[in-house]
C-alpha cells in the first residue's frame, strides 16, 4: 500500500512523563484563571443575554483547558452535558469534520457566533454519520485555537428572533480574546494508554498568543496553533478468508490466534484517524477618537482567522480476493482511505460607536442606573466560506483494470485500442472533487437607553437589519474517480466503476448555487418594577427561495427575593433549508448482470439526488419547506448563600417538518419503487425531504460551592446535569408510521424515514449526562478532580409488530472519572499533568461487522480509553 501518512515527530520524553503522571489526569486547574487573565467573568454582552432571560452558561479560557482536551468540540462535549458529539467511523467526509448537536436536536439547530456575529457553516453534508439527522451540516466546531478564546456563552434555547434561524437549540458565542498581554506558549503532549489495546493516538500541540497595544488604547491580540495526531485503532481481526479460499485466520475473541495468510491484522480502521491542523486568529480593536465608544466615540474592530486541516481516514478493508481489488495492484487488498483538506476562512470588519444625550448645560445624561443615555450603533460587514478538497488513497478503479503505467481499459465496446477506450491507466490515488460553502453579511444594529421615570431603571430599544447572502458549491472529481472502463474483474464478471468507497463527483452533480435573504429585527427590553423586567423580541426575514417569515420573542425575569430569580420565555423560530440540503447530490453510476436475462447487462445509478432531479420527484420529492420552531422554557437561579449557586431550567421545543436526508428507497425492496423508477437507470435513491415533526424537552440542572481555606487555598465543587428527551411526533405513538406522507409513496412514506430511524433518534443518544467536579487550590499547586457520568443508550434490533416488543441492544450506563495536577515551576512557568478516563472504561462491547468493530461509534463516551497529558504553559 502506499504510505501517506504525516510522519510526525514522536516526543518520547514528552511520552515517558505521561507515562509516570498515570496515577493524576484530566483537568488543567482553576489557578490557569490567573495566568488567562480576567476570562471567567461576565461582560456587558453576557449581561445583555442574562436580560433576554435566556438560559445561559459562561465557560472561561481556564475551563476550557481544563477539559484536558485539544478540540472544541470535545471539549464543549465534556463540559456541558446537553452537549452530543459521537466519534463516527466509516463515515466518508463526516469521520474529519463531524457533527455536534444540543439538546438532541440537529447540528443544524445550533447557532455559531464569534464575537456576536454569526459563522458559516461547514460544507460537509453529512450523509453517513450523521446519526438521526442525515444531511446536516452545522459548524465545524474544531476550527477555533482555544487559546484565541476568551469565554465561551451558551444561550440554550429558542433565539433565531435576535440572531436569525439556526438558533432553535441554542447559541454558542465564541468571545476572542481581546487584551494586551505579553507573549504566551503552550506546548503539550498526549498519548493514549489502553489495558487491553496496543498505545496509541500520540499527539502534540503548539500554540502562541501575544495581545499587543496600538496607540494609546487600542488592542490586536494574535493567535497561532498547530497540532498533530496519530491514529486511534480499536479494530479487531479480520475472521474472514482474504487471499484464497480457505486462508483464514484462527481468530478468537478478535485476536488471532494462527496466522494462515500474509495479511497483517487489524486490516481495518476503527477509531480516530490521523490529523494535523494549523490555525491563525486575530482580534482588533481599535478606538477612532480619545473617547470610549461607549460614551460617545467611536471604535473600529476586525477579527478573523484562518484554519486548514488535512485528516485521514478510511473506509471497509477490500480483500485481495474480491472482485474489486487487482491483486497486481494491491496483491495483499487495500484499506481505501480519505485524505480531506480542510481550509476555512473568516474575516468581519465594522464600526460601533455611540452618540450620547446632553443635558441642557452640555453634560452627559444618565439613565437611572447610572449608565449614559443616547444611542448606540454597531455597523459591521463579514465573509466566511468552508472548502473540502478529498482525495482518496490506497483504492483503485476496478474497470480500469490491472495496468497503473499504461491504459488497458477496453471502453463500452470491451476492444483495446478503439476510439472509445477511456486512455486512463488505473491509479491508487485519487481526487474526487470539492464542496465549498460561502456566506457574506452586512448587519446595522442601534439601541438606546431611555429613562421611563418609574423608578425602576432604564428601558433598552435595539433596531437593527441584515443582508445575508449565501452560497455553496460542488465542484467534479477527476475522470477517472468516476468512469466506467468496461474492463472485467479478475474473475471475469462486471466490474466495479470509480474509485472504491467514494466515487469522484460528476459534472452534472456540479453547480453553484445563491441564496440572499433580508431581515428587520427590534428589541424592548423594559423594567416594569424593580423586581419584574420584561423583554420582547421580533424579527421578519425574507428569503429569496423560501419567502418571508415573521418570529418572535417574549420573556420575564423576575426576582423573587434578593437571592432568587425566576425566568421564563416562549419563541417561535424558523430555519430555512440550507442550500446543500436543496441542491446536493451523489451519484454513483455502474453496470450489472441483468437478473431475467442471462448474460444481459444493464447500467444503473445509486445515490443522492438533488430534491429536483426527475429520479428524485419520481419517488415523491418536493421543494423543501423551512422548518418551524415553537420553544418555551422556564427556570430559577438561586444564591442561598455567598458562595453557592444553583440554576435548574425546563425547556420544551417543537419543530415542524424537519429536513433530513432519506433512507435508500430500492427497486429491489419494493414492487411500488420499483414501479416508480420504472423509466430510470436508478435503482437506489436518496433525497431530502421534509420528512417528520419532532419535540425535544428536558431539564438543565447545575450547582457551584467555593469556600476559602485560609489565607492561600481554596475548595471549589460543582455539578451540571442534563435530562432531556427527543421525541417523533408519531401518529398514535407509532413509530413505524412517524415520517410525514409522501405523494407518491403513500402507504410505504416510512421507508423515507422508518422505525428505525425514530427509534435512534428518541434513543440513540443518553437521557441523561452528568458532570461532576472538584478543585482545590493551594498557594503554586493545584489539583482537579472530575467525573462524567453518560446514561444509557439503546440500538433498535428489530421492530417490534403486533403483541411482539421490539429487540432492543442496550449500551450500558458508564462513569469516566479524570484527574490533573498543575504547578507553578516559577514566575513564568506552570506545569500541568493530567489525564482522562483514568480507569479506562469502554462501551458495552457489540462486536459488529464479524467481530470487527468491537464498539458502537455513536456512543458518547467514545472509545479511546486511557489518555494521558502534559502541558508546559510558558508566559
Amino acid at each position: 500500500m502506499t504510505d501517506t501518512r504525516i510522519s510526525p515527530a514522536r516526543f518520547q520524553l514528552g511520552t515517558l512523563l505521561l507515562a509516570a503522571a498515570a496515577a493524576y489526569s484530566a483537568a488543567a486547574p482553576r489557578a490557569a484563571e490567573a495566568q488567562a487573565g480576567p476570562s471567567g467573568r461576565a461582560s456587558a454582552d453576557t449581561l445583555a443575554y442574562e436580560r433576554t432571560n435566556a438560559s445561559i452558561e459562561v465557560l472561561s479560557r481556564a475551563e476550557l483547558f481544563e477539559a484536558g482536551q485539544a478540540e472544541l468540540a470535545s471539549v464543549l462535549s465534556e463540559l456541558l452535558p446537553s452537549a452530543y458529539f459521537p466519534r463516527r467511523q466509516l463515515a466518508d467526509l463526516t469521520s474529519g469534520v463531524r457533527p455536534f448537536q444540543l439538546r438532541g436536536l440537529s447540528p443544524d439547530h445550533t447557532l455559531v457566533l464569534v464575537n456576536g456575529k454569526r459563522r458559516h457553516a461547514t460544507a460537509v453534508v453529512h450523509t453517513l454519520g450523521g446519526g438521526a439527522f442525515p444531511g446536516a451540516s452545522g459548524v465545524d466546531m474544531n476550527a477555533f485555537p482555544l487559546q484565541a478564546i476568551d469565554r465561551l456563552e451558551v444561550a440554550r434555547g429558542g433565539g433565531t428572533t435576535r440572531h436569525g434561524s439556526d438558533a432553535i437549540a441554542g447559541v454558542i458565542d465564541v468571545r476572542l480574546r481581546n487584551t494586551v498581554s505579553a507573549p504566551e506558549f503552550i506546548a503539550s503532549v498526549g498519548h493514549h494508554f489502553p489495558d487491553e489495546w496496543d498505545d496509541d493516538g500520540l499527539r502534540y500541540d503548539l500554540s502562541g498568543n501575544w495581545g499587543l497595544g496600538i496607540g494609546r488604547s487600542g488592542t490586536l491580540n494574535l493567535t497561532g496553533a498547530f497540532s498533530q495526531r496519530e491514529p486511534v485503532n480499536r479494530a479487531r481481526a479480520d475472521g474472514r478468508d482474504q487471499l484464497l479460499p480457505g486462508d483464514a485466520d484462527f481468530v478468537d475473541q478478535g485476536l488471532v490466534i494462527r496466522k494462515h495468510n500474509e495479511v497483517a491484522q487489524p486490516n481495518h480502521l476503527w477509531g480516530d484517524g490521523e490529523s494535523s491542523n494549523f490555525m491563525l486568529f486575530a482580534n482588533l480593536e481599535l478606538p477612532l477618537t480619545a473617547a470610549r465608544a461607549d460614551s460617545g466615540g467611536a471604535e473600529l474592530y476586525a477579527f478573523g482567522g484562518y484554519s486548514r486541516r488535512r485528516d485521514l481516514h478510511s473506509g471497509f478493508f477490500v480483500r485481495s480476493m474480491e472482485d474489486r481489488n487487482w491483486p497486481g495492484i494491491h496483491p495483499l487488498g487495500f484499506l481505501p482511505s480519505f485524505d480531506t483538506d480542510t481550509r476555512d476562512v473568516s474575516l468581519v470588519t465594522g464600526l460601533r460607536g455611540g452618540v450620547e444625550d446632553r443635558r441642557g448645560d452640555g453634560s452627559e445624561a444618565e439613565a437611572g442606573d447610572g449608565s449614559r443615555r443616547g444611542w448606540s450603533w454597531d455597523l459591521s460587514a463579514q465573509y466566511g466560506a468552508n472548502r473540502i478538497d478529498n482525495e482518496l488513497f490506497d483504492t483503485l478503479n476496478p474497470s480500469l483494470g490491472p495496468c497503473l503505467e499504461s491504459a488497458c481499459a477496453p471502453g463500452a465496446d470491451g476492444i483495446p485500442g478503439t476510439a472509445d477506450d477511456p486512455g486512463i491507466p488505473n491509479r491508487t490515488r485519487f481526487s474526487t472533487g470539492a464542496l465549498e460553502n460561502r456566506q457574506f453579511l452586512a448587519n446595522a444594529d442601534v439601541r438606546r437607553r431611555i429613562e421611563t421615570g418609574l423608578g425602576a431603571g432604564p428601558l433598552s430599544l435595539a433596531l437593527g437589519a441584515t443582508l445575508r447572502v449565501d452560497g455553496y458549491r460542488i465542484l467534479a472529481g477527476e475522470p477517472a474517480s468516476r468512469i466506467d472502463g468496461f474492463h472485467p474483474t479478475q474473475s471475469g464478471g462486471v466490474a466495479a466503476a470509480g474509485a472504491q468507497r467514494f466515487t469522484g463527483f460528476r459534472p452534472e452533480e456540479t453547480g453553484s448555487w445563491y441564496r440572499s435573504s433580508v431581515s428587520l429585527h427590534g428589541d424592548v427590553d423594559a423594567p416594569l418594577a424593580r423586581q419584574l423586567r420584561v423583554s420582547a423580541t421580533g424579527r421578519y426575514e425574507r428569503f429569496s427561495d423560501v419567502g418571508g417569515t415573521l418570529n418572535g420573542k417574549l420573556a420575564l425575569r423576575l426576582a423573587l427575593s434578593g437571592t432568587a430569580v425566576f425566568r421564563a420565555s416562549a419563541s417561535t423560530g424558523f430555519r430555512p433549508p440550507a442550500l446543500s440540503q436543496s441542491h446536493y447530490g451523489h451519484v454513483a453510476a455502474g453496470r450489472r448482470e441483468g437478473p431475467d436475462e442471462p448474460g444481459a447487462i444493464l447500467g444503473f445509478e445509486a445515490g443522492t439526488f438533488p430534491v429536483d432531479a426527475p429520479e428524485a420527484r419520481a419517488v415523491g420529492a418536493s421543494p423543501l419547506r423551512g422548518e418551524r420552531s415553537r420553544s418555551v422554557g422556564a427556570g430559577f437561579a438561586l444564591t442561598p448563600a455567598d458562595d453557592l449557586r444553583i440554576t435548574i431550567d425546563g425547556y420544551a421545543t417543537d419543530v415542524d417538518d424537519a429536513v433530513l436526508l432519506s433512507n435508500r428507497l430500492e427497486t429491489g425492496a419494493s414492487g411500488l419503487v420499483e414501479l416508480l423508477l420504472a423509466d430510470f437507470a436508478a435503482e437506489s435513491v436518496r433525497f431530502f425531504a421534509n420528512a417528520i415533526d419532532l419535540r425535544s424537552y428536558g431539564i438543565d440542572a447545575g450547582v457551584t460551592w467555593g469556600r476559602r481555606l485560609g489565607e492561600a487555598s481554596r475548595l471549589e465543587l460543582g455539578a451540571s446535569a442534563n435530562w432531556g428527551q427527543v421525541r417523533g411526533r408519531c401518529p398514535d405513538g407509532d413509530i413505524a408510521a412517524c415520517a410525514k406522507e409522501n405523494e407518491a409513496l403513500r402507504d410505504e412514506s416510512f421507508r423515507i424515514y422508518d422505525g428505525f430511524d425514530v427509534f435512534f433518534l428518541e434513543e440513540g443518544r443518553p437521557d441523561w449526562r452528568g458532570r461532576f467536579k472538584a478543585g482545590f487550590t493551594s498557594g503554586a499547586f493545584e489539583f482537579g478532580l472530575g467525573a462524567n457520568v453518560y446514561g444509557a443508550q439503546e440500538e433498535l434490533r428489530a421492530l417490534g409488530v403486533g403483541e411482539h416488543p421490539h429487540r432492543i441492544r442496550l449500551l450500558e450506563p458508564k462513569v469516566i472519572f479524570d484527574a490533573g495536577v498543575h504547578i507553578d515551576l516559577a514566575e513564568r512557568w506552570r506545569l500541568t499533568v493530567g489525564g482522562e478516563n483514568l480507569f479506562d472504561s469502554f462501551p458495552t462491547r457489540v462486536d459488529a461487522f464479524g467481530g470487527i468493530f468491537p464498539y458502537r461509534s455513536f456512543s458518547a463516551m467514545g472509545f479511546n480509553g486511557r489518555y494521558l497529558y502534559a502541558r508546559l504553559q510558558v508566559s
